[in-house]
Formats: structure tokens, C-alpha cells, sequence
């Protein structure tokens, strides 16, 4: 049974939004999308949330809509991103669990003020007594278990669904941060494109992602694969019929070139910027990478190589920022120097 008392942790990612409880764990991990059947007025009753809401994408009747209440790694939608809280809260079983409980929330390392201030009205929207902010490289340095108040730096490459982040830790802060807002989302869209333009074949959001999932990989000049081609199904544009094609897999790494590059443009930037003591360290520690991007076949190679500088992958990057950020609520004194100031 939750304990009204004990207070959250909410990753409020663009892909996903995941919530802890202290003394409980994980309790939830769910696309942050919710379905909602809209009136003449523009107003409507949320009808599907998280899995459910995706599963719509592409498929719904002209008075369903399926949102995405946070873009780019911010929030989009305050009411709508509080209204999808309150009803993962109800999924769970737990409406009457926001008793005012003190909320921590993640979120990117360079967003504004007034961007800030947004995410706290979520937590104080959902009743929340206090909420807190912590920066998600800070959480998914901690998450990779880097030795962030250690004096030697660590240097985190966070590829979440609309943002990447680059960030320096040491001394229980971070040193330098950097982000471009472009993610596996951006790469989903220039697959879509791609196709289009190349085969004049059209696929959905949903499809994209799951052939960069299986297929997906990133471009690295020494590497050779052989000549493989996948499957996929779409319409035509100029029959306008559905229609299969084979498509060889080089293709989805020449169609997501631009995103990859501007994260190794990134790093690569970063490290130019870093004092030759930080250089040494990171060099030592290797650079960890995070989020689900980080599960792009070839990347860390691509990064290696570029960068002249070990790169590894954190043992659970899907989860790496959440777990950090889990931990880091559960350590009253680790949350006292890293919290944000709002």
C-alpha cells in the first residue's frame, strides 16, 4: 500500500514520464501522452493516457486528439501535463495520494525562468506541499554512479526524446552544461522525411521509431556492415495505396546524419571549452552516455572516434536520469546540493 506521507520523484520526460515513491520504487513508466475527446469549445475529457493515448497516434476520429504536453524537454502544456499527472495518479489507484506530498522533478539543464516556473505549477497543480528541481544531468551523472562530488569531473551526453544534454559534474555541481534541443524525436521526423522524399513512401510516427529502434544506427567512417534491408510497411504517395518496401538499412543511418551530427558537433564543442585538468579527467573516467538515444547502435563508437576520448554506455540508459533522480529524493543532503533555486 503507498504511503500518502512519503514523497515523488517525476521524470516528466518528452518520451516518458516516470514516477517514484520513496520506500516503494518505481511506480510508474509511461509515454507522456494522454487522448483526449475534444468539443466545439476546444475542451474535452481525457480518454486514454500514456501506452494507450500511443497506440491512437495516427488512428483517431476527427473529435479524438492525442497530445504530447511536453515538447523539446520542457512543458508545452501546463494543464494538459497536469491533467496527464492526475490521471497516472488515478491509474494507479492512488487519486487521493496527492495528500500535499514534497515533490522532486528532473528536467533540462538550460531552459529559462520561465520554463522553471512551469514545472513547479505542475507539482503545486497536482497538490504537491513543496516541489523541488533537480537538472538531469546532474541526476543521470548520479544515476551512472559518477563520482559527482568527487574533485575529479565526469562528463555526462544525456539523448532523451527532445533534448540532448552535455554537462561537466564535479564538486557536487555541474561545471559546464550545454544542450541542443534534438533527441530521438527529431530522428523519428527525419526518417519520416527521408522516405518520403526518397521513395515517396510515407510512414507513421509509431513505425519510425521502432525501425530506428531495430534498425537505426549511426555512421562511422571505419565501420562496414554488410547490405542488409528491412521491411516496412506505408503508402504510397503517388498510388496513395498501402503498399510494403524493402529498404536497405544504410539508409536509416544516412536519414538521421543531421541529428547525429549535431550531438557529436556537441561534445565535440564541449571538450574544446574544458581546461586541460577536466580534459584529463574525463579522459580517465571515459565519457557516459544516457537516455534512450544512448541505445543507438554505433553511437559510442561514432562519439569515440570523433572525439579521440573513451565514450561508454551506462549500464541502464533508459533509466539512468530516473534512477539518479530516485536517488538522489531518497538522500535528503544530496537534494539539498543539487535542488535547484526557483
Amino acid at each position: 500500500m503507498l504511503n500518502l506521507n512519503q514523497s515523488l520523484y517525476i521524470d516528466l520526460g518528452t518520451a516518458n514520464t516516470l514516477i517514484y515513491q520513496q520506500g516503494h520504487g518505481l511506480l510508474l513508466n509511461e509515454p507522456s501522452m494522454l487522448a483526449s475527446r475534444c468539443s466545439a469549445k476546444g475542451k474535452g475529457n481525457v480518454v486514454a493516457l500514456g501506452a494507450d493515448a500511443k497506440k491512437m497516434l495516427g488512428k483517431t476520429p476527427q473529435q479524438l486528439r492525442v497530445f504530447k504536453p511536453l515538447c523539446r524537454g520542457v512543458v508545452a502544456d501546463t494543464d494538459r501535463s497536469a491533467e496527464m499527472l492526475h490521471g497516472f495518479a488515478r491509474r494507479l489507484k492512488a487519486a487521493s495520494w496527492w495528500r500535499r506530498p514534497k515533490v522532486v522533478i528532473s528536467l533540462p539543464c538550460v531552459v529559462t525562468q520561465l520554463e522553471r516556473e512551469a514545472v513547479s505549477e505542475i507539482g503545486r497543480a497536482i497538490g504537491a506541499r513543496k516541489v523541488q528541481l533537480i537538472e538531469e544531468p546532474m541526476a543521470a551523472a548520479i544515476g551512472a554512479g559518477l563520482p559527482v562530488f568527487e574533485s575529479t569531473a565526469s562528463m555526462v551526453v544525456d539523448i532523451g526524446g527532445g533534448t540532448t544534454e552535455i554537462a561537466v559534474v564535479s564538486c557536487g555541481g555541474i561545471v559546464y552544461a550545454r544542450a541542443v534541443r534534438v533527441g530521438g524525436n527529431d530522428m523519428d521526423q527525419r526518417i519520416i522525411t527521408y522516405l518520403r522524399d526518397k521513395y515517396h513512401f510515407v510512414i507513421g510516427e509509431q513505425t519510425a521509431e521502432r525501425i530506428k529502434q531495430t534498425y537505426g544506427r549511426a555512421y562511422v567512417p571505419y565501420l562496414t556492415d554488410p547490405i542488409e534491408h528491412f521491411k516496412v510497411a506505408g503508402r504510397d504517395l503517388r498510388s496513395g495505396l498501402p503498399v510494403t518496401r524493402s529498404i536497405p538499412i544504410s539508409d536509416l543511418a544516412e536519414a538521421i546524419e543531421g541529428t547525429v551530427g549535431q550531438i557529436v558537433e556537441l561534445a565535440r564543442a564541449a571538450l574544446r571549452e574544458m581546461p586541460p585538468e577536466i580534459l584529463n579527467d574525463i579522459y580517465r573516467q571515459s565519457i557516459v552516455l544516457a537516455g534512450g538515444g544512448a541505445l543507438l547502435k554505433h553511437l559510442a563508437a561514432r562519439l569515440q572516434n570523433a572525439l579521440q576520448t573513451p565514450v561508454k554506455v551506462s549500464s541502464d540508459p533508459l533509466l539512468t536520469t530516473a534512477l539518479g533522480g530516485f536517488q538522489t529524493l531518497q538522500n535528503g543532503e544530496i537534494l539539498e546540493r543539487v535542488a535547484l533555486q526557483v
